[in-house]
């Protein structure tokens, strides 16, 4: 019994459709996973594979990606980019050229493999574009970064240059007049009875000058601490816990710093631990207090928090919390580096918490 020639013919046409359609869909899937697992090194070279293999496909020799390409060449193809266009690089073409087959687009399938072709070629340069953008704007970012630390390391340092000289003249001048008071009277005590008046004048005149002596030098030693530039924050703000435990408070001090941070930052949070504990001395006398100096996980910001349990002078007559001096002075020393401060009563006491961004330090 011989075959019918129809439907033989069917067969073949069905059978060669089909391969063609699995063609198409082999190409696409080859050129999609290409250029999905090209990186930076191997992107140009994928999608100039990329751009050949539609070449070919839409009867051409030669494919390219260009910038600037015209329409209107003889036996030249210009597909352009347009949605790579709006996304803000205009210009951007496929460019087949060197005909081959004329017929190869024939049928609307063929023109939508060709279709898809050019639209994952376009998604793959406008991610690459995205990025470049967003490494662009990263570069820019750390390179401003750069520049406000830089401007804050000078505003910094100017004031504590500053302090360094008003420190100096205060030791060289002012103190040494009043310490050389101080023994100059203790002298003329040794002439002087001792119960007369004059030897009581002289005793209390001998206390007062053995003060103001001793608050010339905490004034002094706090207007820059040397262990602040020789060991951080940490250790000088030590120094000014034990300095208020002088004065009857408790002071535990918990740092949890990865290491030490930049000279204008460890000034700054110096300088707002110092307030805050001088804020305790003055509003919450016999307080405990707890200083705790935290950096978070991933190391985008330093936390300085100062807690005090309140005290016999942090409670008013009406058994609210005395307000506290000094928080503007903390706020806007924090407001220059795009800082926050946390402040406000607690249920036994007072609290400061001052959050700094580390700006890729």
């Amino acid at each position: 019994m011989s075959a019918d020639p129809a439907l033989t013919t069917d067969l073949r046409s069905l059978f060669r459709d089909s391969e063609a359609r699995a063609a198409r869909l082999r190409l696409l899937i080859e050129v999609s996973r290409d250029l999905a697992g090209a990186g930076p090194d191997r992107l140009e070279r994928v999608l100039s594979h990329a751009a050949r293999r539609a070449a070919m496909f839409a009867g051409y020799a030669d494919g390219m990606i260009s910038e600037g390409a015209k329409a209107g060449i003889e036996g030249v193809l210009v597909v352009p980019l347009d949605a790579l266009a709006a996304k803000g690089r205009p210009g951007v073409s496929l460019v087949f050229s060197r005909p081959l087959n004329s017929g190869a687009i024939s049928a609307p399938e063929d023109a939508e493999t060709l279709r898809l072709l050019v639209e994952m070629i376009e998604a793959r340069l406008t991610v690459d574009l995205q990025g470049r953008k967003e490494s662009e704007l990263l570069g820019r970012l750390e390179r401003r970064e750069r520049e406000l630390e830089q401007v804050l390391s000078k505003v910094v340092g100017a004031q504590e240059a500053e302090r360094a000289a008003i420190s100096a003249d205060l030791h060289d001048g002012v103190a040494q007049q009043v310490a050389a008071l101080h023994r100059r009277l203790e002298l003329l005590r040794l002439d002087a009875g001792p119960e007369t008046l004059q030897a009581r004048e002289l005793d209390a005149l001998i206390d007062g000058a053995r003060r103001a002596v001793s608050d010339l030098r905490g004034i002094i030693a706090g207007l820059r601490p040397p262990s602040l530039d020789d060991l951080g924050a940490a250790a000088a703000l030590r120094e000014e816990a034990r300095r208020l435990e002088g004065e009857g408070h408790a002071v535990s001090v918990s740092d949890a710093l990865s290491g030490r941070l930049p000279a204008w930052l460890e000034t700054l949070l110096f300088r707002i631990g110092q307030e805050a504990l001088n804020n305790v001395a003055k509003h919450a006398p016999g307080a405990t207090v707890r200083l705790d100096l935290a950096q978070d996980g991933d190391g985008g910001f330093v936390a300085l928090t100062v807690e005090d349990t309140g005290g016999p002078g942090s409670i008013d007559s009406s058994g609210s919390v005395a307000p506290r001096f000094g928080l503007d002075i903390m706020r806007e020393r924090l407001s220059a580096v795009a800082g926050r401060l946390e402040a406000g009563p607690t249920a036994h006491g007072f609290r400061v918490r001052a959050v700094v961004p580390l700006t890729g330090t």
